[in-house]
């Protein structure tokens, strides 16, 4: 009972420090390539990670899966690269309900890559999380492109990707390599970018170098420290708590991102919107819960 409300404690913490990450890339990007932003927060967290390892190395052997390793790291990479865009372009509620879309997602890949059982309950949460992404993406409430909507969903089917080979990983990796993979990849895909000139690219993704001036660096190094806060104590609450349960708090990120967004300016959200954010935060509880007992065999 303790480490159930140690995890709710840990979780609701995690959702906080997500949510300050969110305000910083805001505060950034109208100055900073996102691109730029997001090699920031991965190369902060890659020298963490290195860091950790170096002060406590795996105690047992590591590798045997350096495709699906690399696989994870790339669609992981990816996916936050495409996560930081959102936040840069759309109210930061909506750009947090675009991501959050991953466990609908995890559940739809489960079923076409491992063949996992599908209940009407994960039908039911990935028709609510559809109908939660038509409504988040109502053009009457944000100017969003087809281009940009696209974006939008990917950063949830990657992370989705990524989570699927986790459980794979796991078996053969540290925690803390699995995720330096994604720092890594997230920090070598923004430099592999600026290898195409950036007028070729069809979205302010992808932009010339800015260097930061003194408040920018500031505000920089807070957004490592808290996104890797965030990590840690997302960390901590898996491990302490029931996982559907835990999934389930950590759909509060979204409505303190609307605030948090609404503080920063942002429009406040249409109805319409507001029940799309809801439908996808059900679906998502929904999926969460209905993967922990409904497995193939």
């Amino acid at each position: 009972m303790e480490s159930n409300k140690q995890a709710i404690l840990a979780m609701l913490l995690a959702a906080l420090l997500f949510t300050a990450m969110g305000m910083f890339v805001k505060m950034l990007t109208p100055n900073l390539p996102v691109i730029e932003v997001a090699f920031a927060r991965n190369f902060f967290g890659l020298f963490w990670i290195l860091f950790a390892l170096m002060l406590n190395p795996p105690k047992t052997k590591q590798g045997g899966k350096p495709f699906i390793l690399f696989f994870r790291g790339f669609a992981g990479g990816s996916a936050m690269m495409a996560y930081f865009y959102n936040m840069s372009v759309m109210p930061l509620g909506t750009a947090f309900a675009f991501s959050y879309t991953s466990p609908i997602f995890l559940a739809l890949l489960s079923m076409i890559f491992i063949h996992e059982h599908v209940s009407l309950k994960i039908w039911t949460a990935i028709f609510m999380g559809f109908g939660g992404i038509l409504l988040i993406s109502n053009p009457q409430s944000i100017d969003l492109s087809f281009l940009g909507f696209l974006i939008g969903i990917y950063s949830g089917i990657g992370a989705a990707l990524a989570y699927l080979s986790v459980a794979e990983l796991a078996r053969n990796y540290d925690p803390r390599i699995i995720i330096g993979s994604l720092m890594l990849s997230g920090s070598i895909l923004p430099l592999l970018t600026q290898l195409v000139s950036y007028e070729s690219y069809p979205i302010a993704l992808f932009e010339p170098f800015v260097m930061p001036n003194l408040q920018e660096w500031g505000l920089i190094l807070g957004l490592g420290v808290v996104s890797m806060y965030a990590q840690i104590y997302m960390t901590k609450a898996y491990s302490l708590g029931n996982p559907p349960m835990i999934g389930a708090i950590s759909y509060v990120t979204i409505f303190m991102a609307t605030l948090a967004g609404i503080i920063l300016g942002d429009q406040v959200p249409h109805g319409l919107v507001v029940i799309g954010m809801i439908l996808i935060a059900f679906g998502g509880i929904l999926a969460a819960f209905s993967r922990k007992y409904k497995k193939a065999k």
